[in-house]
């Protein structure tokens, strides 16, 4: 039911969809200074999910920004790149169990 940006993000979105996972795309980080969207947020665990699919110099710089961000906030982050989207079985739902995120 969610418009995305890239195959991965459909992917990863759908995954979350099949396995049962409330989720919002493109969520505002709240309670931070800066404005910023991450790709994902799960409300159970209360943690945003950031996938990282380029790696051109201005895409690299934003990821760069976006990760001091969460960093200087302590904000709860999952990270997701090329590799983990192709096997998301294993991948992603061993990093959500980390947040107590339970796979149906």
């Amino acid at each position: 039911g969610h418009y995305v940006r890239s195959k991965a993000e459909l992917l990863i979105d759908n995954w979350l969809y099949v396995s049962k996972i409330v989720h919002a795309y493109e969520r505002k980080v709240p309670n931070i200074d800066e404005d910023i969207l991450s790709d994902f947020y799960i409300p159970t665990g209360k943690v945003f999910i950031e996938y990282w699919g380029l790696d051109d110099e201005k895409y690299l710089a934003k990821k760069k920004w976006k990760l001091g961000i969460y960093n200087k906030n302590k904000i709860d982050l999952i990270e997701l790149t090329e590799k983990d989207v192709a096997n998301l079985d294993d991948t992603l739902a061993a990093k959500l169990r980390k947040f107590q995120v339970l796979i149906e």
